[in-house]
């Protein structure tokens, strides 16, 4: 139930959880249980990431790549590694 799962991980991110705000991202990026948006999804990842969750940071090396910003996503990739 993914609309569930999002008023969850929304939760548990209100209480400091790196891996919900990362899921969030997830959820935002994809269109999963919530309408896409990429700039929510990127917010949360960068939220995440600034507090040490480095698959957020992974997520936003991958956004980047997208972008075709590639020095940026190799930078992200390097700190995720």
């Amino acid at each position: 139930d993914e609309p569930r799962a999002f008023q969850l991980w929304s939760e548990a991110a209100e209480l400091g959880s790196t891996t919900a705000l990362r899921q969030l991202g997830v959820a935002y990026s994809g269109g999963r249980g919530v309408a896409q948006d990429n700039a929510t999804a990127i917010r949360c990842w960068e939220s995440a990431a600034v507090r040490g969750d480095m698959e957020s940071r992974f997520c936003l090396g991958g956004a980047e790549l997208l972008k075709r910003k590639y020095d940026r996503a190799v930078r992200h990739f390097m700190i995720s590694a």
